[in-house]
């Protein structure tokens, strides 16, 4: 299979361009009324991107080092800036309490009523049982 497309009718033209396919998308091409455009389009882009191009150039010979160093121009006043904030903000941020710190026993108690263990000691059958089959579906 070749790299260009054909109509039903294989017509193509010298440059491999199914005529078919030319005719019916002419209404999109801007070279179908100026044969020059593509021309004029390719030295357009080449100009507007010759200053981009050469920069691309002379970065080719740019070590790792030299882009490190060309960051750090413009990241360290940034990060000082920021660390200047933070510290601002902490100065004069009001005091926080710290959080009251939770035993191990405090969170296996979590959700569990008080009257557990003292249901499960007494004589009554059946608020034993429901005290211990709540203590079995939580554990």
């Amino acid at each position: 299979m070749s790299g260009n497309v054909q109509g039903s009718d294989g017509g193509s033209d010298e440059l491999g361009r199914d005529m078919e396919l030319a005719s019916a998308l002419a209404f999109v091409d801007p070279a179908a009324s100026d044969p020059n455009y593509w021309l004029r389009f390719q030295s357009w882009v080449m100009a507007r991107a010759g200053h981009e191009l050469a920069r691309r150039r002379m970065m080719a010979d740019v070590t790792i080092g030299e882009v490190l160093s060309g960051w750090a121009r413009a990241v360290v006043p940034m990060a000082m800036i920021a660390a200047i904030f933070a510290g601002f903000v902490l100065l004069h941020a009001a005091p926080v309490t710290a959080p009251a710190r939770a035993t191990v026993e405090d969170l296996l108690l979590v959700g569990l009523e008080d009257e557990t263990i003292p249901a499960t000691l007494t004589t009554d059958d059946e608020a034993a049982a429901e005290a211990v089959a709540f203590a079995g579906e939580r554990f």
